[in-house]
């Protein structure tokens, strides 16, 4: 479903550069003065997590992968061994020295069709492969304000917006529709984390990257984001997960695969 190959990363030092002109290149005339406030406090976070201490070996060195369509692949490894890097890299938020990306798809008369990452719009490509971070960036405004925000994109505004889903969603983590109403300033920090969740899986990615986003979560709440996310994987056959945790307590039962990082190296353990 997405396939990855000779994935190589040289220096942070590039990448910091590339990553302030792809900064200056996004135009605030498309977006609200809201919504690019949003955005770009996500980008100044990627940012800051992508650019640290000067590194000399490569971050990453020669990846290569393939995630299947219905499966959940989990990405474990030591911090600062290139497992963030690595997602951001295939959900085309950071730039590689070399290698490449391809999407899978497969129309409505399950005829597959192949996308590069150099050949597709940055856009079109994260409406495909999204990264869910371990910390959520919400808006001022309330739950709802929140979720339907990225109908307001271009991007997303060909879309409606589906209160049902969500409202069917939330019973399922035990909160009512009244949640939707809540102030996002006020939502605890597993809470925040289910709406920034719900914002993304609404939007239906084909893959989904997830950097360890039950981190900051109490138990309860890990557990009920963890069957979120599986089952969400598991309702359509063209969707796959790939899941960085350090915990691999509630994630690991549902793993099909199992890779491993170590000072940029990806290796497959099952």
């Amino acid at each position: 479903m997405l396939e990855f190959k000779s994935i190589c990363i040289h220096n942070k030092r590039s990448m910091s550069v590339e990553l302030s002109q792809q900064n200056r290149s996004t135009t605030a005339s498309t977006l609200s003065g809201t919504y690019y406030k949003w955005l770009t406090k996500i980008k100044n976070n990627a940012n800051k997590e992508a650019v640290s201490a000067p590194h000399q070996h490569p971050l990453i060195s020669d990846a290569s992968g393939k995630l299947l369509a219905g499966q959940v692949t989990v990405l474990t490894g030591a911090s600062g061994s290139g497992k963030s890097v690595l997602l951001r890299v295939l959900a085309g938020l950071l730039p590689m020295d070399s290698g490449e990306v391809c999407l899978q798809s497969v129309d409505p008369l399950h005829n597959p069709s192949y996308h590069s990452i150099h050949d597709t719009v940055p856009t079109q490509w994260r409406t495909q492969v999204s990264l869910l971070a371990q910390r959520p960036q919400l808006l001022e405004g309330s739950v709802l304000d929140n979720l339907q925000m990225p109908y307001n994109l271009q991007a997303h505004q060909h879309r409606n917006f589906d209160m049902d889903w969500h409202i069917t969603q939330l019973s399922s983590l035990g909160r009512s529709a009244d949640f939707l109403q809540q102030e996002a300033n006020y939502l605890s920090g597993g809470e925040r984390q289910l709406v920034n969740t719900l914002r993304l899986l609404q939007l239906s990615p084909q893959v989904l990257l997830l950097d360890e986003p039950t981190a900051a979560l109490d138990s309860e709440v890990s557990t009920q984001l963890v069957h979120l996310l599986v089952n969400w994987a598991r309702a359509e056959t063209q969707r796959t997960l790939l899941w960085v945790t350090h915990d691999t307590q509630d994630v690991m039962p549902f793993a099909d695969q199992h890779w491993s990082m170590q000072a940029g190296v990806l290796s497959k353990v099952f």
